[in-house]
């Protein structure tokens, strides 16, 4: 016997879903965000923060060590960009030091392309 699978389910259980930022994100936060999404504009910086921390957060309790933004650049090919959560410790001279988790909305935000894609 065949196991079905669904695949809705298999592809979307780790994509940071509006329903994951309703639940995740504080009320006023979550209410920019949508209001971004429907009507165009930026998010501000405090909130970009809190959106990046919940993202990591979730993100990292599911497992994740890296992240990949894929895009399509106006060039009319695709791009990726690949990086992780893990940083060394600069606080230490330790060579067997544990990485640190970080992830904030300065390194989502960090590259700017000519043709106007923002990503990290």
């Amino acid at each position: 016997m065949t196991e079905k699978i669904n695949i809705e389910e298999l592809f979307g259980k780790n994509v940071f879903t509006v329903g994951k930022m309703r639940e995740r994100l504080p009320r006023a936060v979550f209410k920019e965000v949508m209001k971004v999404m429907e009507e165009g504009g930026e998010l501000s910086r405090t909130s970009a923060d809190v959106v990046a921390k919940a993202m990591k957060d979730w993100a990292v309790e599911n497992g994740a060590t890296h992240y990949t933004h894929w895009f399509q650049p106006l060039t009319g090919i695709t791009a990726e960009k690949h990086d992780s959560f893990i940083t060394r410790s600069l606080n230490t001279r330790e060579p067997n030091s544990s990485g640190i988790f970080v992830f904030s909305v300065s390194i989502l935000f960090s590259i700017s392309l000519s043709d106007g894609t923002l990503f990290s």
